[in-house]
């Protein structure tokens, strides 16, 4: 990913958030027969030791699982909110006209190995932290927990899903949130970002003012 150093995002508790807030992945892989995309909702564990694991699954019956290996080198993407900026919203546009638009973002891609897992407590482990966590997440009063599921059912399920596991090498954070502009510019485009209700935008925005 292309990171121009004032748009690279080092701050670590920004990364966390926006994989919190946007958890729905994107793992890039090339197989046997080429490139390939998978949407997936993964956890990331942020090691003590300063290196970073993810964990997910997917169906048996996915492409993935036949057409690539262990150790192979895949990219996982998340994107979060995104929004168009006009150049009618720089105030400097009054006097020198020389603005152009702009596309404000926030993205993280780690780079790493992929490990493919059959293990039932593997499996297990995962979807049952995955399910905690976005029950949580939607505020049930009463959470749905994996063993609600009968044993039979849940081991029949299981074995229809593979366990990924990837263990990342090195990673990019960008957030391209006007940094650039003068702050005039800047302070407006936070303003018209809280006005269309882009919160996570406007909100990394005021952290860096």
């Amino acid at each position: 990913m292309y990171v121009p150093e004032h748009f690279s995002e080092k701050n670590i508790n920004e990364i966390k958030k926006l994989i919190d807030n946007y958890p729905l992945a994107t793992l890039f892989t090339s197989g046997i027969n080429g490139f390939s995309a998978n949407h997936l909702p993964f956890l990331i564990d942020f090691n003590a030791n300063g290196t970073q694991t993810i964990l997910g699954h997917i169906a048996r019956n996915n492409q993935l699982f036949k057409e690539n290996k262990n150790g192979d080198e895949v990219l996982v993407v998340y994107k979060g909110e995104d929004a168009y900026i006009s150049p009618n919203w720089y105030p400097t546009k009054q006097t020198t006209h020389e603005v152009v638009p702009t596309w404000n973002y926030q993205a993280v891609h780690f780079y790493g190995k992929l490990e493919l897992i059959e293990d039932p407590k593997f499996l297990l482990g995962i979807v049952g932290r995955l399910t905690k966590i976005h029950e949580k997440k939607i505020g049930e009063k009463i959470p749905w927990k994996i063993n609600d599921a009968p044993r039979d059912f849940l081991e029949k399920k299981l074995s229809e899903i593979i366990g990924i596991k990837i263990e990342v090498l090195r990673f990019d954070a960008k957030s391209k949130i006007s940094q650039n502009r003068e702050k005039i510019d800047f302070d407006a485009v936070q303003k018209k970002m809280f006005e269309k209700n882009k919160k996570s935008i406007s909100s990394a925005m005021e952290k860096i003012k």
